[in-house]
């Protein structure tokens, strides 16, 4: 089987000849060759200019053979640009002052006019990758967009003031957060009606901080719209992942939303949630990524009891519990890719 064979295939719960892998943050900065390219160039030019965000997409597949995706560079707060709000990257997150008010003047979002670039590298990737991976899309679940948006940035630790103001103005946070899952749904869909892409992954990271009821009452309601939203607007059926950092104890709820496969944390536990919910779910996981930065052996030991846990049942793509942090080793990864190819 070829790549994107294995993660359709996977996504579907169907038999596959060996675990399908990629890997989150798998383009990025613990490659050195995207580090020559980043001391060029702004996150924001390789995120927007083609050929810079093909090249950077690309990267991963040709150091690792073995993995089976490509994901699109690019970030969850590509579309505030379109919105009005500019967005500084390094050293943090800086993003222009986000007022309630705001929401009055906010304009109708169109992905092919103000955030085209994931979608236009997805669907460019066809004819620039030589052999048969699974083109993959991603966004950011509206609360978590709306995390950045309100803080301007990363500068509020653990988003304490910016929850206050969420709970403090209920009425105009689920405005925002509605219109905020009207973009996410557009951009999905546009990343695969225009990308092509064969799966697309929704990333809610700061969903985790939240208690069941608040998530319940704030947060689902957008995430599923913005899933209604995709799904009006997509052209075809496109199978849809979600991953939300610690939040094993929010899984109740998510497994309500339209989505085939949960990518879990690394605290979860992937047996039990095969064993439970394997039938309805394809599973994605779960390897801790602070294993990719220690020795050889520790990183291959991991990699075998994820794919113990995982079992042989269709349904399980390899991955990490979370994305790859700038010191993670290069040899680690590619050892971990010989064990889930079957080289152990």
């Amino acid at each position: 089987m070829n790549g994107k064979d294995r993660i359709k295939s996977a996504l579907r719960r169907e038999p596959v000849d060996r675990p399908p892998v990629w890997f989150m943050r798998q383009a990025g900065r613990h490659l050195p060759e995207y580090r020559a390219i980043s001391k060029e160039t702004s996150f924001m030019e390789r995120c927007m200019d083609l050929d810079l965000c093909l090249e950077v997409t690309t990267q991963p597949l040709t150091r690792y053979p073995q993995i089976d995706a490509a994901i699109v560079f690019s970030d969850i707060l590509t579309p505030l640009p379109g919105l009005g709000y500019e967005v500084e990257f390094g050293g943090g997150i800086r993003i222009d002052a986000f007022e309630w008010d705001d929401l009055d003047n906010w304009g109708s979002f169109n992905s092919r006019a103000h955030a085209p670039w994931a979608a236009n590298a997805l669907r460019a990737l066809e004819d620039h990758v030589e052999r048969d991976v699974a083109r993959l899309g991603f966004v950011g679940c509206p609360w978590t967009v709306a995390m950045y948006l309100i803080a301007g940035g990363t500068g509020d630790k653990d988003f304490h003031q910016t929850r206050a103001l969420i709970h403090s103005n209920p009425k105009s946070a689920k405005e925002l957060l509605d219109k905020l899952a009207v973009v996410v749904g557009d951009l999905l869909a546009d990343q695969a009606n225009h990308g092509k892409a064969d799966a697309v992954q929704m990333f809610d990271t700061w969903a985790g901080m939240l208690s069941n009821q608040d998530y319940r009452d704030i947060v689902l309601p957008a995430t599923k719209k913005a899933i209604d939203v995709f799904r009006k607007k997509c052209d075809k059926f496109v199978p849809l992942i979600h991953y939300a950092r610690g939040s094993g104890h929010l899984h109740n709820e998510m497994r309500t939303l339209d989505i085939q496969a949960m990518s879990l944390d690394w605290r979860d536990n992937l047996a039990e949630n095969r064993r439970l919910y394997g039938e309805k779910f394809c599973f994605q996981g779960n390897l801790d990524p602070a294993r990719m930065h220690g020795s050889v052996e520790a990183a291959k030991s991991a990699a075998r009891r994820v794919l113990a846990e995982a079992g042989d049942s269709p349904g399980h793509i390899f991955n990490l519990g979370h994305g790859f942090a700038p010191g993670a080793k290069i040899d680690c990864v590619e050892a971990v890719l010989r064990v889930v190819e079957g080289k152990r």
